[in-house]
């Protein structure tokens, strides 16, 4: 969850979070090992960090977001003692994983940004996980309100990550289903004028498992067919790329 969209961390979760973890996780366990470090920039609320945390094991995450304020790094610092969340980048490590998750749109020099990551946070075999909303034609006011400078097609993603030492070892989409509604939603109506999005879920609990079943079957069919070699396109890109 974007900070922005935050507005109290012990909210119910949007059917949309619970499956992007849950997709996240398949496509990072084949490079998870015990003891490894990550880095996990633009965290967020942490929820990402927590959710790959336990349940693929992963027993230290640097947890980083500007947006973080006092307050929410007090509460989030005193969970758990394996995650470190801070608004500053740490000194220069050497990471086995950098997770950008939704970040890189948000950064004007996109290029630019990630070389400097790969060159001074992310050791020799590391891993990058990207992710992004898509397509240039469904962005509006909602991602204006969030402080996007782009949205990207896979294409696209490839190609920043490529300009920026990194080869791409599998890519795809997420969420098709959700195509449709955000183009209704946010582009042909008013909606999205203001930055409310996933952080005011206030549905039922039956509603969201029956949407989360959905999402997470979607998800697994459109991660299958990416193996494949077929990208149907999603509302959100994602790219694993290790250092050239």
């Amino acid at each position: 969850m974007d900070i922005k969209e935050l507005f109290d961390i012990k909210a119910r979760r949007h059917p949309w979070e619970t499956a992007r973890l849950k997709a996240i996780q398949r496509v990072l366990r084949p490079v998870m090992r015990e003891g490894i470090n990550v880095l996990d920039i633009g965290c967020g609320d942490g929820f990402i960090s927590h959710g790959l945390a336990q349940h693929l094991h992963i027993k230290k995450i640097t947890a980083v977001d500007i947006n973080l304020t006092d307050e929410l790094l007090s509460e989030l610092n005193s969970f758990t003692d394996y995650i470190k969340y801070s608004r500053n980048m740490p000194l220069h490590t050497d990471f086995d994983l950098i997770l950008l998750l939704d970040v890189i749109e948000h950064v004007e020099s996109d290029t630019i940004f990630l070389k400097e990551l790969v060159s001074n946070y992310l050791c020799g075999t590391g891993i990058i996980m990207l992710t992004a909303p898509a397509f240039s034609f469904l962005y509006g006011r909602h991602d204006v309100a969030l402080g996007h400078y782009r949205r990207y097609s896979l294409d696209d993603l490839i190609s920043v990550a490529n300009a920026s030492g990194l080869d791409v070892v599998s890519s795809g989409y997420f969420f098709t289903s959700l195509i449709l509604p955000k183009l209704l939603m946010y582009k042909l109506t008013k909606v999205g004028d203001e930055v409310k999005g996933v952080g005011r879920w206030d549905k039922n609990r039956c509603i969201k498992a029956i949407m989360v079943m959905l999402f997470n079957i979607e998800n697994s069919l459109l991660f299958l067919f990416s193996r494949m070699g077929i990208k149907i396109p999603g509302l959100t890109g994602w790219a694993l790329c290790k250092k050239k």
